[in-house]
C-alpha cells in the first residue's frame, strides 16, 4: 500500500543526484535510505544517533556538489589535499592534463 507524503525539496534534489549514480528512481532512492536508517537505528547508541543526525544537517548533497567548481570549492578542496600524507600532486603548468608527483623529501 503506497501513501502520499511530504518531502523537503532538499531531501528529494539530493536523492535524485543519488538515485542517478546508483541507478534507482527517486522513490527507490527515500526507501533505500529509509530501510538503511531503520536497519542502523537499533544499533546505534542514542550519543551516537544523534551526533549523526546533526552531521546529517551540515550541509545537504546538492549543495556541496554546487560548490565543489568555484573558488571556495577548489580551494577547500586544495587544503584538503595539502594536508594529506605524500605523495602529492600537483598539475604540470603549461601541459593541460599532465600531473607532477612531489614526494616528501
Amino acid at each position: 500500500m503506497s501513501q502520499p507524503v511530504k518531502l523537503s525539496d532538499e531531501l528529494v534534489c539530493d536523492a535524485r543526484l543519488i538515485a542517478e549514480v546508483s541507478e534507482r528512481s527517486i522513490a527507490g532512492q527515500i526507501e533505500f535510505w529509509a530501510q538503511m536508517g531503520r536497519a542502523l537505528e537499533p544499533l546505534l547508541r542514542g550519543d551516537r544517533a544523534l551526533a549523526l543526525r546533526r552531521a546529517g544537517r551540515c550541509r545537504p548533497l546538492a549543495e556541496a556538489i554546487r560548490d565543489v567548481d568555484s573558488v571556495e570549492g577548489r580551494k577547500r578542496v586544495r587544503d584538503y589535499l595539502e594536508a594529506q600524507p605524500y605523495p602529492h600532486f600537483e598539475p604540470v603548468p603549461g601541459i593541460s592534463g599532465l600531473l607532477r608527483k612531489i614526494d616528501e623529501d
